[in-house]
């Protein structure tokens, strides 16, 4: 996990170290915009509180765009450029956002309605994403939502990230080339993921236009 930082700040630098690291691959966090599946949810749904938790907040593009719907925003970033980048997108606006690693954090319990991760938690082993949900659930409260989105095992096979890579265990592999090299991917099937959101009391499973499973699940 310790390119993040590195990627972020050649990313910010936009120079020759970004061009010779990218070896034309960019990575999924630095796609614009926001997604139509994630503004359609927020549309429809009713939050009791709008207080939001985004687990790798990148560039504070989703969290910004929450505290402009009035949601109140926390959120952490594995990068501490990453954390830096989404402070000064918020401004004013701005929650407790820190640096922390996603697989070692405690979250307080029954404190959000809402905790997103875009294109974020597969990025583990799969022992680590379960330890991960099963403490999301915890720091929902009853009725809270998720929004994650976790890649198709299929994407394995498609992704440009992966034409050279390592497998490491079941759908678990590191890219051998790019910015995210030796990082480790996991990749779910729908079976899968039913299991690891089995606490939830309500699972809604969609696939976007990149292959990514988008998880919908109640507290």
């Amino acid at each position: 996990m310790a390119n993040w930082d590195k990627i972020y700040k050649a990313f910010n630098k936009k120079d020759e170290s970004w061009q010779d690291m990218n070896d034309g691959v960019v990575p999924c966090c630095f796609i614009e915009g926001i997604s139509p599946l994630f503004v359609e949810f927020v549309s429809k749904t009713n939050f009791k509180d709008s207080y939001v938790f985004d687990i790798g907040c990148g560039k504070g593009q989703y969290l910004n765009y929450l505290a402009s719907l009035g949601f109140k925003v926390d959120g952490i970033d594995f990068s501490e450029t990453s954390v830096a980048m989404t402070k000064e997108v918020l401004g004013l606006k701005v929650g407790n956002i820190k640096q922390a690693d996603m697989f070692n954090m405690k979250i307080i319990p029954n404190k959000y309605d809402l905790i997103i991760s875009i294109r974020t938690i597969n990025h583990g082993f799969k022992k680590d994403l379960q330890k991960l949900v099963n403490e999301i659930y915890t720091a929902l409260m009853d009725g809270g939502k998720t929004f994650i989105t976790i890649p198709d095992k299929k994407c394995l096979k498609t992704w440009r990230t992966f034409k050279e890579h390592k497998m490491l265990d079941k759908n678990t592999a590191i890219p051998l080339i790019g910015p995210e090299k030796d990082i480790p991917h996991s990749f779910y099937d729908k079976v899968e993921l039913e299991k690891m959101f089995a606490k939830f009391s309500k699972l809604e499973m969609k696939k976007d236009e990149s292959g990514q499973w988008i998880v919908i699940s109640t507290k």
